[in-house]
């Protein structure tokens, strides 16, 4: 994947960007059905639904501000990670995630959903926000601030990636528990799942899409 990246890293910019738009708002969809079926989410997605609710704000709105609190902070120790995509990530998931939610909403009556259809819709949310994730990262314009600090505090420490990730994610989790965020099967399969098949669904989906349209752009 790294060299595939770097081999296109220059072309197709604008074609790159648009696919990046709609991977996000695919992501803040997918968090839509899990807010609807109320059967966990990804760590940060947790974290804010928790807090969103407690404070008030809407789940895009105290995303948002959190993102930016994150980036501030990035802007002075490592622009490196930074993009297109952060911008986007920061605001696109979480006003999508409130779009989705609030339709959804307004033709499905949450109480009277039983578990099979919440546990489907919790399925459906996970694999939005996997397949959403995947042409994110393989559009390579940035990443999320959340993602940048899970790369620049082990770059700076002798803490390991995988131990740093598995601790902030349990605190984000913690913290959305503790303002009263579901936590479930969601949350577990986004906790234990992404990483296995992210990889994935970047070797066999994603990657092979775009590069098949830096070639058909090449050739055009």
């Amino acid at each position: 994947m790294k060299d595939y990246l770097q081999r296109f890293s220059g072309q197709g910019l604008v074609r790159r960007t648009l696919v990046m738009l709609l991977a996000v708002v695919f992501m803040g969809m997918g968090v839509g059905f899990f807010m609807l079926a109320a059967m966990g989410s990804d760590p940060f997605s947790t974290l804010n639904l928790g807090v969103s609710s407690k404070i008030g704000l809407s789940f895009g709105a105290w995303q948002a501000i959190l993102n930016i609190v994150m980036l501030l902070a990035i802007v002075f120790v490592d622009r490196s990670k930074l993009g297109l995509g952060t911008i986007g990530n920061m605001f696109l998931v979480g006003f999508s995630a409130d779009i989705t939610g609030w339709l959804l909403r307004q033709v499905i009556d949450a109480a009277a959903l039983g578990i099979p259809a919440r546990v489907g819709m919790t399925l459906l949310g996970v694999s939005m926000q996997l397949v959403g994730c995947s042409f994110y990262v393989t559009c390579s314009l940035g990443m999320a601030p959340y993602d940048c600090l899970s790369y620049i505090v082990p770059e700076r420490t002798k803490i390991p990636f995988r131990w740093w990730r598995i601790f902030t994610d349990m605190v984000c989790v913690g913290v959305g528990f503790a303002c009263g965020a579901a936590i479930g099967i969601g949350t577990l399969i986004m906790a234990f799942g992404t990483g296995p098949i992210l990889p994935l669904l970047n070797r066999y989906v994603s990657e092979p899409l775009l590069r098949a349209e830096e070639y058909r752009e090449k050739g055009a």
